[in-house]
């Protein structure tokens, strides 16, 4: 077992992908192409397949995020670091929406974007942060169980979480709000957990990589099937429309089709081999913006803005949506990443300061030797 965290980059890669993903959903979804696209067109089928592209990038950040918490030790700096890097967008950038725009100022939205990761204001750091917390406590729990303990604790979460949900899609069985909760973060962070302990990549990542996309296909497909059959004489079953509950009872973090392929998708990456220093340092670089970048593109005043200027369900009604889709995509997360490398540039000053360090230094002894009592 290597305890080591040092940056791989293929994972690294993964990350900026995931994040890439993320920004294609939320033009899907924000930039109101699923609602415009029309139903038996080229576009609307291309459009839910991008959308489908990035449904499965929450869980793959969660993997990436167990697949290394597990050894590594708590530490107040790094929940510093996330709290300080989402308070920095959410304040920053809702005082110049509120200085230097005529956007509607409202109470609420204040103590949100003031208040930003305890009002849940982006959700993804607030429960992010929560897994953080309870890491150690989940550490100790997956280290004291041997291989096949933790194997049956996989299945079992995957079976109480995600398979029973969709087979039982009628009810709320144990919900997990679609994985948008802290319970579905512990549940991917101990996937990742157990595929860094026992996982040995093989290097075979091309037919690992045909399994995948079969599997990522899947996705979109079961939604075009779903509405077929909805108009068919089996449709006459009403309960079956719950199978559109929201986009489908698939399209959840949580669903066995997305989950299923984010822990291949993750582990096609973790056979992939990136020999190359300059193609590895870019990498790195891009990706450790990522996080920057999820905060200044859904922050809810960017958000409400940009999308509505950008006007991309316009699209729709043209035969370039696919690679219009995939440019602007790029375009929003290199704008997106600049600025986040320079806030990097700006927070170093006090970053390396050796007074400032060390107050979390010794948070971090403190905390450790109440732990190992």
């Amino acid at each position: 077992m290597n305890n080591k965290s040092t940056r791989q980059y293929n994972i690294e890669l993964l990350r900026l992908l995931a994040m890439l993903g993320i920004v294609m959903m939320h033009m899907m979804n924000h930039g109101h192409m699923l609602m415009f696209a029309r139903k038996g067109e080229f576009n609307y089928y291309a459009s839910w397949s991008l959308f489908s592209v990035g449904m499965h990038s929450i869980n793959l950040l969660l993997l990436i995020s167990g697949y290394f918490m597990i050894y590594q030790r708590f530490s107040t700096w790094k929940v510093y670091k996330i709290a300080s890097q989402v308070f920095f967008y959410s304040v920053g950038i809702g005082a110049y929406f509120w200085l230097f725009t005529d956007i509607e100022k409202k109470t609420k939205d204040f103590i949100y974007w003031i208040l930003p990761v305890t009002s849940d204001f982006y959700w993804y750091p607030s429960m992010y942060i929560g897994m953080l917390l309870l890491s150690p406590i989940l550490n100790k729990l997956i280290f004291s169980l041997t291989k096949k303990q933790l194997q049956c604790v996989c299945v079992l979460i995957f079976t109480l979480v995600s398979v029973w949900p969709n087979i039982a899609f009628f009810s709320s069985a144990l919900n997990t709000a679609g994985g948008v909760s802290i319970s579905w973060f512990l549940c991917v962070y101990v996937f990742g957990a157990y595929i860094r302990i026992y996982y040995v990549p093989d290097g075979k990542w091309k037919k690992k990589l045909l399994i995948t996309l079969c599997m990522i296909a899947m996705l979109p497909l079961s939604k075009f099937f779903i509405e077929w059959m909805l108009t068919t004489p089996i449709g006459r079953f009403t309960m079956l429309e719950d199978l559109l509950w929201g986009y489908s009872v698939f399209f959840q973090y949580s669903s066995i089709l997305v989950t299923a392929s984010s822990i291949m998708i993750f582990i096609t990456f973790l056979n992939i081999k990136i020999d190359s220093r300059v193609l590895g340092k870019m990498i790195n670089i891009a990706a450790s913006a990522s996080f920057g970048v999820y905060l200044i593109h859904d922050h809810m005043y960017v958000r409400d803005n940009m999308w509505d200027k950008l006007a991309v369900y316009n699209w729709l009604e043209t035969n370039y949506l696919i690679p219009a889709s995939i440019g602007m995509m790029f375009a929003i997360y290199i704008v997106c990443m600049v600025i986040e490398l320079l806030r990097q540039k700006i927070f170093l000053i006090w970053e390396r300061n050796e007074k400032f360090c060390n107050i979390f230094k010794k948070a971090d002894d403190k905390l450790l030797s109440y732990w190992s009592e």
